[in-house]
């Protein structure tokens, strides 16, 4: 039992000596990206951005909001890859949407300890879900007889080559990280844009949409920024001194483009090729070729217009929309109270069915 016991102990951080992160965190950055669909909650016991030392206990949770495959990953400072779940000891890794799981699970065969070495750097966990098995488990698992905690990669760059199929599945992934060994001296640092809704990475790991403020380590960090419609900045290098620290950064396209602007009577809602871009008047950045835009306004009849955008010109818009009958008025309040209907008729479905279950 003993033994066992002492098997059952995971060394974090096995070679590193870093005061901050020494990898690429690029390597992490681009594992995500749009159209997650599960969302995942990873917690430490003392909290993210925790000071940890050698020969203490790593309590580590996480949370899906659906039943999914999850495996944790912890990437030490050199960039290595660490799969902390599943282990020779706790190897079934699906678990339930809504419920909060702590390793070890209570699955397990052996109560396992994960045990910070002392070491000093800056750990990641990453923990990946998706609705379909991980195949990228399956090496991993073929490990269990002689590392009970397998390597996944000994280099991050290789992380988003690895999981990539991943990204065709339904999933998800949640982040958090921790100092070893060394408490850092931290800054409040806000990051801002010219869109609100930009998603904000520092150092690979995903800390909110625009405007961010967060404590950050003085010292050189990387930051990228990014919004649905592929505008981005970066990924650049930020220098964090001691005292408040304010980052205003502008967003560009990450594709050839010109400027497309918008004016109806009266204003509405701007579509380019079926997709809300904002509301009139309206002037943003737009893909070169041929678009579709249409403005629309509760009440009024859509209007439309195709436009090619050449690159860095201007191309203008002007649409007058026509208001509808009380005829038409009244038929499209019928149509939008049936949707309610069944939208409201779905969701008390949902329920019930979750109930029983």
């Amino acid at each position: 039992m003993k033994r066992v016991l002492l098997l059952a102990i995971v060394i974090l951080s096995v070679s590193v000596f870093a005061t901050s992160v020494s990898y690429d965190p690029q390597g992490l950055m681009f594992m995500s990206r749009p159209g997650a669909s599960i969302n995942v909650n990873v917690s430490l016991n003392k909290g993210m951005g925790s000071t940890y030392y050698g020969g203490e206990s790593l309590g580590l949770s996480f949370s899906v909001d659906r039943s999914a495959y999850v495996a944790v990953l912890d990437i030490d400072p050199s960039g290595q890859i660490q799969v902390l779940f599943p282990n020779v000891y706790d190897q079934d890794n699906y678990v339930q949407g809504g419920r909060t799981y702590t390793l070890p699970t209570d699955k397990a065969t052996t109560r396992y300890n994960l045990q910070v070495q002392s070491q000093r750097g800056r750990e990641t966990i990453v923990v990946v879900a998706s609705t379909s098995p991980l195949n990228f488990l399956g090496n991993v698992f073929s490990l269990f007889d002689r590392y009970p905690f397998p390597y996944l990669s000994q280099s991050i760059n290789n992380l988003s080559v690895v999981i990539d199929p991943v990204f065709n599945t339904s999933w998800g992934m949640g982040y958090t990280y921790f100092y070893n060994s060394y408490v850092p001296f931290t800054v409040r640092t806000t990051i801002r844009a010219d869109r609100n809704d930009a998603n904000v990475y520092v150092d690979g790991i995903f800390m909110g949409k625009t405007p961010v403020t967060t404590t950050l380590e003085t010292g050189t960090h990387t930051v990228y920024l990014y919004t649905d419609r592929n505008l981005v900045y970066g990924p650049a290098t930020i220098n964090i001194q001691p005292g408040s620290s304010d980052f205003q950064f502008s967003l560009l396209p990450n594709y050839i483009y010109g400027y497309l602007e918008v004016t109806s009577i009266p204003d509405g809602q701007v579509y380019v090729d079926g997709q809300y871009a904002g509301d009139t008047p309206y002037r943003d950045f737009e893909k070169v070729g041929s678009h579709t835009v249409t403005v629309s306004k509760w009440g009024y009849h859509d209007a439309k217009q195709n436009v090619y955008i050449n690159r860095d010109m201007t191309t203008s818009v002007d649409l007058r929309l026509t208001e509808k009958t009380e005829e038409e008025k009244k038929t499209d309040n019928i149509i939008l109270f049936s949707i309610i209907g069944v939208l409201i008729a779905g969701i008390v479905i949902a329920i019930v069915l979750g109930a029983s279950d």
